[in-house]
């Protein structure tokens, strides 16, 4: 279902990435080296944006027409894959049969990958179009929403760092006309250098329990592991931004890659997770 969403999203995506980065080159060629990324990387973002709430919407639609049933898993089959450069991928996608109202066993193909930690025979969630039961998807993560959530992180982060440099550039422009005054620069107190050393430790921990997740999490997924623990690098991330938010406060535009690093990981991670729920 929604192939003809999926196909579109995805054509527009893939034209941004060859019109972003020539019209981003030709407006930095005219202005600045910021202008030209930040104008670049917001025509990406909002790409992959349309894209995400395209498909999204797409997918909320034909879902609605739906009803749920439980299928069982019946075997993996081979499919392969080639990347621009000819190298040949083979993952194993899941074949689940599931039963219709009128009676017909039917068959539904997942995503390569998906359901890889189910064995022969293991209950599965399916949904099938009402007005034609052939038309159906395994109503895990993967197949529902994973376009979706791949689409809005690879929409979401060029759009961000696009207004980054945007910012950078603004900034800039209004220092050669001498209209931007940088912030004087406060001493801390001692209140608040404790707290902010503080901060800064418990963020550091943060930082290595997520580090240690991804190798000592108690699952055998790999998907958890790395989900697990890219969510609480992605936390720790997060609160070093807070940390450097405490007045007196870092410039918002240095402070605020830890945020867009923090949001990654955390976007990244909550991806991973899911897959492997």
């Amino acid at each position: 279902m929604d192939e003809e969403a999926t196909t579109r999203a995805l054509i527009v995506f893939g034209l941004s990435l060859l019109l972003g980065p020539a019209i981003g080159g030709l407006v930095g060629w005219r202005t600045n080296f910021f202008w030209g990324v930040g104008v670049g990387a917001l025509l990406i973002g909002c790409a992959g944006l349309y894209g995400a709430a395209s498909l999204g919407w797409s997918r909320y639609q034909s879902i609605a027409g739906t009803a749920s049933v439980q299928g069982s898993l019946v075997e993996f089959v081979d499919e392969q894959s080639k990347d621009s450069k000819g190298r040949v991928t083979v993952s194993r996608a899941p074949v689940v049969e599931y039963v219709t109202p009128d009676g017909r066993k039917r068959r539904v193909k997942g995503l390569g990958g998906g359901l890889a930690d189910k064995e022969w025979g293991d209950p599965v969630e399916v949904r099938y179009r009402v007005a034609d039961p052939a038309q159906a998807l395994v109503a895990d993560f993967q197949n529902m929403w994973g376009g979706v959530w791949g689409l809005g992180i690879f929409g979401a982060f060029p759009m961000m760092f696009g207004l980054f440099f945007i910012g950078m550039a603004r900034r800039e422009a209004r220092e050669k006309q001498g209209a931007y005054v940088r912030p004087e620069l406060r001493e801390p107190t001692p209140g608040q250098k404790r707290w902010r050393t503080r901060g800064t430790v418990l963020a550091n921990l943060v930082f290595l329990a997520g580090f240690a997740l991804v190798f000592l999490y108690p699952d055998p997924s790999p998907m958890k592991q790395f989900g697990a623990g890219f969510m609480t690098i992605g936390a720790g991330a997060i609160l070093h931004f807070l940390v450097q938010s405490l007045p007196p406060a870092m410039d918002f535009q240095s402070r605020s890659i830890l945020a867009i690093v923090g949001l990654g990981f955390l976007a990244f991670g909550y991806g991973a997770w899911m897959m492997a729920a």
